[in-house]
């Protein structure tokens, strides 16, 4: 019977071996999976992903502060007119989204929605806001009306962006992401403003009758790297993606 020594070097080569017969793409994926499980927002996303596979939006909390600082600037710009604008902040992480807007829109009524409980946490752990309600959903509230809605680095999947395979239609299908943004859609008053970037779709795509009008400027925010159309294969050559729309007011 060999020693432990020699049994760990056994187990090693039998990894090893293992290891070459493995294609390096799910390796990797393999490698990444464990890293993420090692920490509880890990594992509360590997959760998400396991519970809701096909119509999960990025359910990831990774953000920073002030990152789209001209998009926010152009939106508080178009909603100063307003004594107390109604805003939603659709996939707001850990908040700092919100405290961006709360920064241009003082006096702005916010309803910050995230899937991800532990991002919520966070966020109402960063500081009381009366005018903030933080609320843990994959969804709007139907009732509820808003003058602008945010959906930035939301309509998107890490394996999307990781892999860029040929169609989505396993990972997130367009006809999930075309129903989300239509709930987006019924929320948003007649006249009121959509931002809706970093995404794997074009909202043109996903809303196509809805008669949205783009804003020409793109604020900053870098074009996406993999998108998908309608039959949910990846798009390729250069796809115009706005980033700011208007609702039409009737």
């Amino acid at each position: 019977m060999p020693g432990l020594r020699g049994v760990s070097a056994q187990v090693q080569a039998l990894l090893a071996a293992a290891a070459r017969r493995v294609p390096t793409s799910r390796l990797r994926r393999m490698v990444r999976g464990l890293r993420r499980l090692s920490t509880p927002e890990g594992r509360t996303v590997w959760l998400l992903e396991r519970s809701r596979r096909v119509d999960l939006l990025q359910p990831s909390p990774h953000t920073w502060e002030e990152r789209y600082p001209a998009l926010f600037d152009a939106l508080a710009e178009r909603l100063a007119h307003f004594p107390q604008p109604r805003l939603l902040s659709f996939g707001c992480s850990t908040g700092e989204e919100v405290r961006a807007l709360r920064r241009r829109l003082p006096d702005a009524l916010i309803d910050a929605v995230e899937v991800n409980p532990r991002s919520i946490a966070r966020a109402r752990a960063a500081g009381s806001d009366p005018k903030t309600r933080y609320i843990v959903a994959d969804r709007p509230d139907p009732a509820a009306r808003y003058d602008a809605v945010l959906a930035l680095a939301v309509f998107r999947h890490r394996e999307l962006e990781g892999y860029a395979p040929s169609s989505c239609a396993g990972i997130l299908p367009f006809a999930s992401a075309a129903q989300a943004a239509a709930r987006l859609d019924a929320v948003l008053v007649p006249g009121g403003w959509l931002a809706f970037a970093n995404a794997n779709f074009c909202l043109l795509d996903l809303l196509p009758d809805a008669g949205y009008a783009p804003e020409p400027e793109r604020f900053g925010v870098p074009e996406a790297v993999t998108l998908y159309g309608p039959d949910d294969m990846r798009l390729s050559g250069e796809v115009y993606t706005p980033v700011l729309f208007r609702k039409p007011a009737s």
